[in-house]
């Protein structure tokens, strides 16, 4: 209870300071992106990790892991063990997973599901994370493994399942578990009768299903669809990520490192966020200057519906706080 309330109490406070345009922030982070590894065994059709280069991949130190996380667990409520690589792959994710558990936020870890074994299962369930999704694209098959190059439906289903049997034996609370699906053009999704089929899989288990809006990925993807109203990007006043480098980024949708912030070898993660490029970053949007800046100017995710400046399809589960 008392952790929701400073939640809450901070999230207004970051509200209130994005509103009124402010770009050098009183109130802290209240959400982190953790990137383990950048390396990924897939070629997602729309995700730009198999474009990245060979000097953008790598695998996270653990002393800059533990560096960060003893900083952050001051401040941060929700922290996620991912970004553009499949964070299973590092090969000490177990001792980083029961190191960050250790504090009292929500540790999340989104994943693909090919890799995630019985015992890695069994670990997670025990390590106490706080909530675990995987990306799944389609009921069938055929969908699926056409948009997951490289996956393999039916293993992924067993890896989901199995996972989902050692939470009932081990009588778990945690983590929750939820398949996300993109809502593609042209899509399955909203076949009724496939999804009544592709349930059936997880019956008897208690399993989330999330529909996403599909996003450009900052221009990658080329999407139909018109600007709306340009809104300055909630993210860089409740955000932050690190990459395995230990370098900062100020959005997820960066992943070709256009506008990398400072490194937390060198400096706090309190200082980078009302560092110069950061708060340069901000000042750009709040003057609607972001011509120049790659990534956002191609990006989707500023030019969408709001309610008083908070993107519509988040408002409810941020509210909640229980951002995906």
């Amino acid at each position: 209870m008392e952790g929701n309330i400073k939640y809450y109490r901070r999230l207004l406070g970051l509200y209130f300071e994005y509103i009124r345009r402010k770009t050098v922030l009183k109130n802290l982070p209240v959400r982190l992106w953790i990137e383990l590894t950048s390396h990924c065994n897939l070629r997602c059709v729309m995700c730009p990790n198999k474009d990245l280069s060979p000097d953008k991949k790598g695998y996270m130190d653990f002393e800059v892991f533990k560096k960060l996380v003893d900083e952050a667990q001051e401040y941060i409520f929700d922290v996620s063990l991912l970004h553009r690589g499949e964070s299973l792959l590092h090969p000490e994710f177990v001792k980083f997973l029961n190191y960050v558990t250790q504090y009292k936020w929500r540790t999340k870890l989104h994943t693909n599901g090919t890799v995630l074994t019985k015992g890695i299962s069994k670990e997670i369930i025990k390590a106490g994370l706080y909530r675990i999704s995987f990306s799944f694209d389609g009921y069938t098959p055929k969908t699926y493994e056409k948009i997951r190059v490289g996956a393999k439906f039916d293993e992924v289903v067993e890896n989901i399942r199995n996972l989902l049997i050692l939470k009932k034996e081990m009588k778990a609370k945690y983590p929750i578990v939820a398949i996300e699906l993109i809502d593609f053009p042209n899509s399955e999704i909203s076949d009724l009768e496939k999804r009544k089929k592709f349930l059936k899989n997880f019956e008897g288990f208690n399993v989330e299903l999330v529909i996403k809006k599909v996003h450009n990925w900052a221009g990658y993807m080329k999407l139909k669809g018109k600007k709306i109203k340009f809104t300055p990007c909630t993210f860089l006043w409740h955000g932050i990520i690190v990459l395995w480098n230990g370098r900062a980024m100020p959005c997820s949708q960066d992943f070709f490192e256009y506008y990398p912030l400072e490194n937390i070898k060198d400096m706090s993660l309190k200082e980078i966020w009302n560092g110069e490029r950061l708060v340069n970053l901000r000042k750009k949007h709040v003057n609607k200057n972001i011509a120049d800046l790659e990534t956002c100017n191609n990006c989707d995710r500023v030019w969408r519906k709001t309610f008083m400046g908070i993107p519509t399809e988040y408002l409810f589960d941020l509210l909640r706080g229980k951002m995906p």
